[in-house]
This record gives structure tokens, C-alpha cells and sequence, in this order.
């Protein structure tokens, strides 16, 4: 078609020609669609955006030379404490402008020993990410780490994608971190009757095996709050909670979350 012929044919096809279609939008209409357009702007020129563009590399570059700093700052014996309160006042700022997004972006727990100097100033965040064990202490015995292993039924190497904690029948367990509980399932065979909890961040938690289920769907949970009880449910060979963390849709080595809250307040207490 010739471009004469073009012009011809949005000519007589009025539903094609942008402008006739703008003559029936309301006052009201343009509005809304002003509105969203600035919003949009704003969305596009705001610290968290930019940040999402940043690469997960050069943002892990920048919070771990903040942590540094933050660090020497903490340690300095410098006299002049006013200015030392000030150079640690602009880190903390600084830290916190990427925390969020940041936190969405990493992939696994390998990013979080260059934030564990900020955590000390803001533990709370703690509460809303997997870092904590989902039974008391002394409760429990670690049987299967994550990694290739042996399956305890099929014989066969295979990937396994959480920890199992060995514990005695009928003991607590607990929601590593708040959140919302996603799905409550039962099956004869793989997990058994498990629960899995959506947090924060990207995290998902589950916990699988149970005996007891003592939440619902829908519910919102607190980090520490009892959920469930321990079984042998599903394809399990003896009493223990198996125990799996999932990243922006993958699952993750959870051992490094196990004590991660705790050494936290450890440090905090020590100071």
C-alpha cells in the first residue's frame, strides 16, 4: 500500500485516527490519565527505581563499601564525635536509600555479611526475613544438609532442596520470619502435610513432614509464632521437619539464615 493510500484509509476509518478518538475522552478522563503519567515520571526518577537499574553487582560493591565504612566509623577513636556522628548519620542514609530494593534483588544469603553492620542499627527488618530456626533449642539435630544427596527411599543421588532438622514427635514449629501463610497442603508422598509462608523481600518459607497444622491460609503470622507440630508425614523415614527457603522463586541454601538473627543481637547485647 502506497503512503498516499495510507493517509486515505485512516481518512475513512475514523476509529483509527488518534484525535477522533481523543474528542470523546471526559474532562474527568484527562485527568486520570495526566495524574498517571506524572506518577509514572515520578516512579522513573525515584532512588528505588534507580536502584533496580543499577546492576545487583555495582549496588553489592556499593553496600559493602558502605558496611566498611560504617565500620571504621563504629571503631574510630577519633576525638571530634560530632563529626563522626555526622559521617555515620550520611552511611546510614545511604545504606537505607538501597536497603529495600536490594534486599528484592539479592539472590541468596551470600549478600548479607556486608549488611550485618547496618542490621545492628535496625534489627526489626530481621523479623520480616527467614533468620531464625523453626524449632526451640536443643530440640533438634541437623540430618540432611542442602545439596546432592542420597534419597533415604529411592536410594538415587538427588538434589536436596532444603535441611531436615530430626526431632522428636509432636515438637513446636515455628515461622522463621513474619509473614502470611500462602498454602496449607497434604499428600501421602513427597512433603506430607506442609505449610508454606510468604514474607517479605521475595522470601518464601516451608515446612514440611507435620503432624499437626495450627494456622490457616490467609492467616498472618509472627516471626517465633507456633505453627505446626513436627510428623513423619509424606515420603519421610522418621520424625523431623524438613525445612526450605525460596529466593525470588528459587530455593536456597537455608543454613546461613539458621543463626543469623541471633548473631545479630548477640553483637548487639555485647556492645
Amino acid at each position: 500500500m502506497k503512503s498516499f493510500e495510507i493517509a486515505t484509509f485512516f481518512r475513512k476509518n475514523s476509529s483509527f485516527w488518534p484525535l477522533k478518538s481523543l474528542q470523546s475522552v471526559s474532562k474527568k478522563q484527562v485527568g486520570s490519565i495526566g495524574f498517571l503519567l506524572l506518577l509514572t515520571l515520578f516512579y522513573v526518577n525515584s532512588p528505588i527505581t534507580k536502584v533496580w537499574n543499577d546492576s545487583l553487582e555495582e549496588t553489592t560493591i556499593a553496600m559493602d563499601g558502605y558496611g566498611k565504612q560504617l565500620g571504621s566509623n563504629l571503631n574510630s577513636t577519633a576525638n571530634d564525635t560530632v563529626v563522626r556522628n555526622r559521617e555515620r548519620e550520611k552511611l546510614l542514609r545511604n545504606i537505607e536509600e538501597k536497603l529495600v530494593a536490594y534486599l528484592y534483588q539479592i539472590p541468596d544469603y551470600s549478600y548479607f555479611p556486608a549488611l550485618e553492620t547496618y542490621l545492628e542499627y535496625a534489627p526489626m527488618i530481621l523479623e520480616q526475613i527467614p533468620s531464625t530456626v523453626p524449632l526451640e533449642k536443643g530440640d533438634y539435630w541437623l540430618s540432611s544438609e542442602y545439596g546432592l544427596r542420597k534419597h533415604p527411599i529411592s536410594q538415587k543421588k538427588r538434589k536436596h532442596f532444603g535441611i531436615d532438622l530430626a526431632a522428636t514427635s509432636d515438637k513446636y514449629v515455628y515461622a522463621s520470619a513474619s509473614g502470611t501463610v500462602l498454602s496449607i497442603a497434604h499428600s501421602q508422598k513427597g512433603y506430607g502435610t506442609h505449610i508454606i509462608i510468604k514474607h517479605r523481600f521475595g522470601f518464601e518459607t516451608l515446612y514440611g513432614h507435620l503432624n499437626k497444622v495450627l494456622v490457616s491460609e490467609g492467616q498472618t503470622v509472627a516471626q517465633h509464632e507456633l505453627i505446626a507440630t513436627v510428623g513423619n508425614s509424606g515420603s519421610s523415614t522418621g520424625f523431623h521437619l524438613h525445612y526450605e527457603v525460596v529466593k525470588n522463586g528459587i530455593k536456597i541454601d537455608p543454613m546461613y539464615s539458621l543463626n543469623l538473627k541471633r548473631r545479630i543481637y548477640k553483637n548487639l547485647f555485647r556492645k
